[in-house]
């Protein structure tokens, strides 16, 4: 028997936090998360990087919800935490900074989320290389904010760039329904990215499915 406090009991809340959030049931991920996040702040400690993960969920949580202004304080917060804690390239540090990129996006603070997401890609460039997934990942944040300023042009182009660098077939299609990319809707070449999205998810679940030798 783990117990209400095990990590893997409060992983497993965090995980069911995202999926609630993913279901668009807000307050119950909103609540669920709080308590992770209360609870890993007590047990770990503030600074544990289980905590911080906890608070990264809280974040995405608060900016689905539309609180978007609440979310950017929470992300900003987080990261100088982590800024502090873990240095300014570490995994966690770089994952806030995508999170609070998006977020200020949806505040409308375009030209800091802008700043901070090519500072981000810069980053994972570097330390990561230029094909992994999560370059691509932040190369995609880059489209939403150029989609959801209507920059469809730049958006098109990020996409196709980040498809062909890290991006995975299966995060590019979960995306397609966002309000990010609502303006691209019905453009032909947004509808033939998402088409080589679905022929490369498709093969790639063939191969996965081949017996290795």
């Amino acid at each position: 028997m783990l117990g209400p406090e095990h990590p893997d009991t409060l992983g497993t809340l965090d995980n069911l936090a995202g999926v609630l959030r993913e279901e668009g049931r807000f307050a119950e991920a909103e609540k669920l998360a709080r308590q992770v996040t209360e609870i890993d702040q007590r047990v770990v400690g503030p600074e544990h990087q289980t905590t911080m993960e906890a608070v990264n969920g809280l974040g995405a949580i608060l900016d689905a919800e539309g609180r978007a202004a609440e979310a950017v304080k929470l992300d900003r917060e987080t990261l100088d935490i982590e800024k502090r804690a873990f240095g300014p390239e570490h995994p966690m540090t770089l994952t806030t900074m995508g999170n609070l990129t998006i977020a200020l996006a949806h505040s409308g603070d375009f030209a800091e989320a802008e700043k901070l997401g090519q500072q981000t890609l810069d980053i994972r460039r570097r330390v990561l290389g230029p094909d992994h997934p999560d370059t691509g990942l932040s190369i995609y944040k880059l489209a939403q904010i150029a989609a959801l300023r209507g920059r469809n042009d730049e958006a098109i182009a990020l996409l196709h760039e980040a498809l062909e660098h890290g991006l995975s077939a299966a995060d590019l299609l979960q995306g397609q329904k966002t309000a990010e990319f609502k303006s691209l809707q019905g453009d032909a070449r947004y509808e033939a990215i998402l088409a080589d999205a679905k022929a490369r998810a498709g093969q790639q679940k063939t191969d996965a499915s081949r017996p290795r030798s």
